[in-house]
């Protein structure tokens, strides 16, 4: 313990290198980051993703049917939509890849529901 100012408090240890180290590790080593390096997105300038310049990227976090299939079509038509999928998939990644919705890198079919789910009577 220290007074500093007139108050009591625990005493302050210098940053080391090492400890600043350790700090970045552990943040670079989430799942979401790890995935980003285990499965980078191609970077070559023949590929054309169509949804780089897309203006509205919630349209790829649906919450309703209708965004959705607005979703499914805008991604049906690109060119790159199977990589897109498959990158989805290795990363774990949660929202519309290659026209499929994923939840944790695993297809379902409609998006979640807001609020409580219905209960469901015992007969």
């Amino acid at each position: 313990m220290e007074t500093r100012n007139g108050r009591v408090r625990p005493a302050t240890t210098k940053a080391t290198r090492a400890s600043i180290d350790d700090e970045a590790d552990s943040i670079l080593t989430t799942k979401a980051v790890s995935a980003a390096y285990d499965h980078p997105t191609p970077r070559d300038a023949s590929i054309r993703w169509r949804c780089a310049d897309h203006g509205a990227p919630e349209l790829f976090d649906p919450t309703d049917d209708e965004t959705l299939t607005a979703a499914r079509d805008f991604c049906g038509g690109c060119e790159t939509k199977d990589l897109c999928l498959d990158l989805g998939v290795r990363r774990g990644e949660w929202g519309v890849w290659g026209g499929v919705l994923l939840e944790g890198g695993k297809p379902v079919d409609q998006p979640r529901r807001m609020g409580r789910p219905r209960k469901v009577s015992a007969a």
